[in-house]
């Protein structure tokens, strides 16, 4: 007879810790897109994670990469970053005009409004293709780029300016076309690689913007799942980047913070 009791026990608990994720999910799907409603959603301006990517070919090397292999290494790694922005950018206008000069098209045979509608939705995937493979390709020139860095073992060099920024400029175009492809944990991989690489990245609003977006993501995912334990998790690391965004974007004696502090309060 102990059997049914524990049983029941059991299912009492799976069903109350079920119920606490319904009402969560609840208040998500009610304010969906949320932490997106409460940022901008673009970085500040004059931030290194702007549209014009940081160029690094400048850098001296302060006579810190005093061993060749070093040296050949950080330059490969260096040409692979400048190849993959000047790769990325020249594709994407490339693209781009293509769309304009497509708008400017006439078929004759498009007789029906539906007709013009599904030759302007197959061009729109049709450009989106090429999106994505430029992406790739310039996603494969940046993993190139840290994976030269990595075999970098001199001490001085690993801990010089000139390392350090060019393995930040890597991590910040390849966050950014992870955030594209919306591969949410590997832009929480890597823009928490970014903030522990220097202070100065900590520093910066953006990453911790990447991140408090990010989460909810991940926060919607476990919600899904069912996964209590990875939906709290993900929820505090939210609401973690979420106050440190505010705090360095609009400064803690703002109303901006106070309201997004507040906002957090409430366990939103």
């Amino acid at each position: 007879m102990k059997f049914p009791i524990l049983f029941l026990w059991i299912s009492l608990i799976f069903l109350c810790s079920l119920s606490l994720i319904s009402k969560d999910t609840k208040q998500v799907s009610s304010t969906e897109n949320r932490v997106e409603s409460i940022l901008p959603t673009t970085p500040e301006s004059g931030s290194p994670w702007g549209d014009s990517s940081e160029r690094l070919e400048t850098i001296p090397l302060l006579n810190l990469i005093d061993e060749k292999n070093s040296q050949k290494r950080w330059q490969d790694a260096s040409k692979e970053y400048s190849t993959a922005i000047d790769h990325f950018e020249l594709g994407r206008k490339t693209i781009e005009k293509r769309k304009e000069d497509s708008k400017k098209e006439i078929y004759y045979e498009d007789r029906y409004e539906w007709q013009k509608q599904i030759r302007k939705e197959n061009k729109e995937k049709e450009f989106q293709k090429q999106l994505f493979d430029l992406r790739s390709q310039t996603v494969g020139r940046l993993v190139k780029g840290m994976n030269l860095l990595e075999k970098i073992e001199n001490p001085k060099v690993k801990e010089s300016a000139p390392y350090l920024d060019l393995k930040s400029g890597i991590f910040r175009e390849y966050i950014k076309h992870q955030e594209a492809f919306k591969n949410y944990l590997q832009v929480i991989d890597f823009a928490e690689k970014y903030i522990e690489l220097s202070s100065k990245n900590e520093g910066e609003a953006e990453p911790h913007r990447l991140l408090a977006l990010s989460y909810e993501k991940m926060e919607q995912t476990a919600i899904r799942s069912k996964n209590q334990e990875l939906y709290y998790e993900f929820k505090e690391l939210k609401k973690k980047h979420l106050l440190r965004f505010a705090e360095i974007h609009y400064g803690r004696d703002s109303k901006e913070y106070a309201k997004i502090e507040e906002k957090v309060g409430k366990d939103f």
